[in-house]
Order: C-alpha cells, then sequence, then structure tokens
C-alpha cells in the first residue's frame, strides 16, 4: 500500500486508490501519518483534531473514525494500545519517507520528482496541517536548492536563470537562493546582472525585515567584484579525438594554411610600421614587463593558472596564481621564471617585506609566509573561522603587515608573526588595503573609502564615494581610487585629498564592464592604470591626473605594481 502527502491525500493499493470521507476520518489519517509508528494518545489525538475547542462527542467521533480507517485500510494498519492507538508504517511506504530518502542520497531531481503539489492542501482547516505544510514546503524549497547547487556544479548556468529569477520572485527572503542567481549569471557572462541581481537582494531584506544581506551573500558579492577564480565554471567536456590518420592529415593542412596566413599578416604589419616589430602583447596565464620610457610591453613571462597579486622585492618579481595555489619567483633582468612554489591555497594577492613574501590565500581565508631567498614556506595560518570570510588584499606599511579578511583588517607583526588581537571590524567586505604616513587605507564594497590610523587603528576617514571602489594606492598627498565609472558602465580613477578624504578629481576611463575590475599602482612619477575589460593599462600623469599613454597589453590584466624600473602586470 503506498500513502501520499506530498500533494493531494492519496492512498492507492494494488487494486487502485482508496477513498476516504473527508473530515475527522481523513485528519485523523493525515495527523498519524505524519507521526507513523508511534504511540498516540487518545488525548493527543483530541487536542490536536479539535484544537481545543472538544465537543462532547469528541471521543466518539474519534473512536468512529479510527473504525473506517480500519475498514479501508484493513486490519493490522491500526493498532489501539492503551492510552491510544499505533498507525504502522512499512518502509517505502509514505512518500515523505521516500522523499527523504533520496534527499538524504543526493538524488535531489528524483526526491522533488515525487511532488504533486502543496501538501495537505485538502485539510486547509486543520491546524497542524497547516504548520506540517510549512514545514514541508521549507523542505522542498531547500531541495530544490540543493538541485540548483548540483545544476551549478555541473555548470548549466545559463539554462538555470530563468527558472532561477522566477524562485527568487516567489521566496524573496532566501538568501541562498537570491546567491545561486548572482553565481548564474556572473558564470554564464553577466556579472553586471549578478551585481544587480544582489542589489535586489539587498533592497528586499532591507524592506522586508530591516535587515542586510548575510555574510555569505556579501562575501559572494566581492568575489564578484573580484573576478575570483572559484567562480569559475567548470570546463567542457573533451570532444572525441579523432582517427591518428585523419588527425595527421588535418594537422598537416592547418599547419600549410596557418603558415600562409601568418607570413601574409607579417607582410602586411611591416609594410603598415615601416619594417618597425609589431608590438608585443600578453598571453593568458602570464606577467607583462612595461618600460617606462617608452611606454610598451618590453618582455612576457609565462606564470601560473590565474594569476592576481603581484609584487616586487629582494631582487624579485612575485606572482600569485590564485587558479592553482602558487607563487611564482621572476627575474626580473632576465625574464624568466625561477621557482614556482605551491602554497597550498588559492594564492590572490601578496607583499615582500623583512625578507619574507606574505600572501593571502583568497577563498581559504589564510595567510602564508614564505622565504624570500629560498622561496620555502614558513608558515600558514588560519585567519579566522569565519566561514564567509575571504583574505583578498595585503599590505605592509608602518612596521606592520596588513591584512584584509573579510569585514577586518588585521595587523601582523612582522617580528612575531602574530596577530596579537589587533584588528578592526569595518563591515561591508574589504576590497583593497594601502599604507601611507602613517594612515591605513580601505575600500570596501559598499562604496566606502575608511582611512585609520595604523598605530591605534582607529577609524580617522569613512567617505561613501557613491560608488563601488576596488581598489587604491597612495602617493605624497594623494589616494587614488579605482572604481566604477560614476556616469555610467566601466571604469574610473578616483583622486582623495590624503588629509582631507575629499575627492578632487575624477578621471573616467571607460571601458564596457559593470562595475569594472580596475588596478592601480604608483612608479616613475606616474599612477598606471590596468583595466581588466579592455587589455589596457594607462599612463596617468601624478600631477595633474591626465591620461600620457594607453598601453595595449592583451589578455586580462589583474594586477599591477611599479619596480626594478618596470611596471609589471599579471594577465588572466
Amino acid at each position: 500500500m503506498e500513502f501520499r502527502i506530498l500533494g493531494p491525500l492519496e492512498i492507492v493499493d494494488e487494486n487502485g486508490p482508496i477513498t476516504l470521507h473527508r473530515g475527522k476520518e481523513q485528519a485523523l489519517l493525515c495527523f498519524m501519518l505524519l507521526h507513523p509508528n508511534e504511540l498516540l494518545p487518545s488525548d493527543r489525538l483530541i487536542d490536536e483534531l479539535w484544537e481545543g475547542r472538544t465537543p462532547p462527542t469528541a471521543p466518539k467521533i474519534l473512536q468512529n473514525a479510527v473504525s473506517q480507517l480500519r475498514k479501508a485500510l484493513g486490519d493490522g494498519r491500526l493498532e489501539t494500545r492503551r492510552p491510544g492507538y499505533v498507525f504502522h508504517l512499512a518502509p517505502g511506504e509514505l512518500d515523505l519517507e521516500r522523499f527523504e530518502q533520496l534527499r538524504r542520497e543526493g538524488r535531489h531531481r528524483d526526491a522533488l520528482a515525487l511532488w504533486r503539489g502543496p501538501p495537505l492542501v485538502d485539510l486547509r482547516e486543520e491546524r497542524f496541517a497547516d504548520d506540517a505544510r510549512r514545514r514541508l514546503e521549507e523542505l522542498r524549497v531547500a531541495t530544490l536548492e540543493d538541485r540548483v547547487d548540483d545544476d551549478l556544479a555541473a555548470g548549466r548556468h545559463a539554462q538555470l536563470v530563468p527558472e532561477l529569477e522566477q524562485l527568487v520572485r516567489e521566496h524573496s527572503l532566501h538568501e541562498r537562493l537570491h546567491g545561486q542567481l548572482m553565481r548564474a549569471l556572473y558564470a554564464a557572462g553577466r556579472q553586471a546582472d549578478a551585481l544587480e541581481a544582489y542589489r535586489r537582494a539587498r533592497r528586499v531584506l532591507s524592506d522586508e525585515l530591516g535587515l542586510e544581506p548575510g555574510p555569505q551573500l556579501q562575501e559572494l558579492e566581492r568575489k564578484i567584484l573580484t573576478q575570483d577564480p572559484a567562480l569559475t565554471p567548470p570546463a567542457p567536456a573533451p570532444r572525441r579525438t579523432p582517427a591518428l590518420g585523419s588527425r595527421r592529415r588535418r594537422l598537416w593542412v592547418v599547419a600549410a594554411v596557418g603558415a600562409v596566413v601568418v607570413a601574409a599578416l607579417v607582410v602586411g604589419i611591416l609594410a603598415a610600421t615601416g619594417g618597425e616589430s609589431p608590438p608585443i602583447l600578453a598571453t593568458k596565464n602570464s606577467l607583462a614587463a612595461i618600460d617606462p620610457h617608452n611606454n610598451k610591453v618590453v618582455g612576457v613571462v609565462p606564470i601560473g593558472d590565474t594569476p592576481r597579486g603581484v609584487a616586487v622585492g629582494e631582487g624579485r618579481v612575485w606572482t600569485a596564481n590564485a587558479g592553482e595555489g602558487t607563487v611564482s619567483m621572476v627575474d626580473p633582468r632576465e625574464l624568466h621564471v625561477i621557482r614556482t612554489i605551491g602554497v597550498g591555497a588559492a594564492a590572490t594577492d601578496l607583499v615582500i617585506a623583512d625578507g619574507q613574501v606574505w600572501i593571502a590565500a583568497g577563498a581559504d581565508n589564510k595567510l602564508v609566509r614564505l622565504d624570500a631567498r629560498s622561496g620555502g614556506v614558513l608558515e600558514t595560518k588560519e585567519i579566522s573561522r569565519d566561514l564567509s570570510a575571504s583574505a583578498y588584499a595585503v599590505s605592509a606599511g608602518d612596521g606592520a603587515i596588513w591584512l584584509a579578511s573579510g569585514d577586518t583588517i588585521y595587523k601582523v607583526d612582522p617580528a612575531t608573526q602574530r596577530f596579537d588581537g589587533k584588528r578592526r571590524y569595518v563591515g561591508n567586505g574589504i576590497n583593497g588595503v594601502a599604507v601611507h604616513g602613517g594612515s591605513v587605507w580601505l575600500v570596501t564594497s559598499h562604496q566606502d573609502v575608511i582611512r585609520l590610523g595604523a598605530i591605534d587603528m582607529h577609524v580617522r576617514a569613512n567617505v561613501s564615494l557613491g560608488v563601488i571602489p576596488v581598489s587604491l594606492t597612495v602617493t605624497d598627498g594623494s589616494v587614488w581610487v579605482g572604481a566604477e565609472s560614476p556616469t555610467g558602465p566601466g571604469a574610473a580613477v578616483l583622486r582623495m585629498d590624503e588629509e582631507t578624504a575629499r575627492v578632487t578629481q575624477t578621471i573616467v576611463l571607460g571601458g564596457t564592464g559593470y562595475p569594472p575590475n580596475v588596478e592601480v599602482a604608483n612608479g616613475a612619477g606616474a599612477i598606471w592604470v590596468a583595466t581588466y575589460d579592455d587589455g589596457q593599462v594607462r599612463r596617468l600623469d601624478a600631477k595633474t591626473g591626465s591620461v600620457v599613454a594607453r598601453i595595449n597589453v592583451g589578455g586580462h590584466p589583474t594586477g599591477i605594481v611599479f619596480g626594478a624600473g618596470r611596471v609589471w602586470v599579471t594577465v588572466s
């Protein structure tokens, strides 16, 4: 026999459906199906079925309902046992039990297929049924969210977007659904729509509950802003390899055609440039070197997967390769990788200080130290047990290492390598850190630029820009902030007075990314700006803020620094 409550109440045996009378007979069966194989005292059954408004005939009505159920379901199903009854249910007879088993096995799609509509819909007047219906509906939505996670892991991002948009409208207070929609949109190449989905979620939660999004949703927004490699969709399955002979013939033809095309391109380029060599362009997963004297790319070094941060120190250039959890040590003169160092965590940013390399390890939320001479790993520290926090930015200055993790900035003593409780919670997700002149400057996902005192870590200034800032650098007198443009899609650099923390200049760079991934650095009397979306580095005059050169780097620039006489750009 099969009992179904994931929709209208149904009972089916080998001869077909079994019909019950509406009223207390159906209500009693449903309550017992929710508490199978459990001794249910008669007093409790009466309280549940009449909700405290018990008529004098309630015991007799209950006995009649029990009798009718026995007649419909057969002997042995409903046992009388003092002081009440036990409803015997064998494994697999109840659809709710099968649903829960499939869910535990991770077969979410099969579990959801058991649902036939709103549960217990034919018992609207029973309070216990209303409570059970809400619990079951929450369980269904949670399972649906699990199934969506399965589909996201399988790379079905674009197909999920319409379904998730509908689910978000139906369950607007479920933050997990909002996050899944953001992930699907981002992985489908719709970064701006993903961030707009976050803004809608924030408005709904604020209007309905008076709350800000939870830390997981805030962290997801910041990962989208920083284009965290953890959000990269899985690679498609490889195509079948053709037969060897066919493949050789195809390669021969491709090689021949390619040679002709390359020759034609070389002739055309030389003719157009008067014999001058074509510009050097960076390839994916590489480090580009720019000569500030002629504003040209003068070399490209292949490095690790998905490079992010870059730093110069101890006679080397260092890159954080988030996709494979390594650090590349590069010779700045010979332009080759000296060593690739596995750090066991998603390296996203790094800084060199006191003969050591300090690495912020992204979603792994760790701080890793390397010896700058040997490249050996000295220590790996867990920053906090906050599962929603990630370490995206690290800087050095005023005798300390400054590490941003989630909503908190930590001050680390490089001599003892200890946090010593020196931290400041600032909220809103920290995107970048810079230290200069006794101050620590932070930019956050909630449009803030914050200045802390380097000694006491007290807030000295907190400025809302009205746009999302993602990076910054500080020169004498000015703070340069890479941000989304206040005039529309694209990137901008906002110049702030270092003393007053007021915006004094806005340099709109254009582009199509919204909001953009824009990184800034200073050196050689200039501000250097790398923009991910258009593959360019712009040189700004540090006095006037005007753009004096546009350098086509190629690929997607993700990190930038000046040192050893050159500008160094990581390219993803």
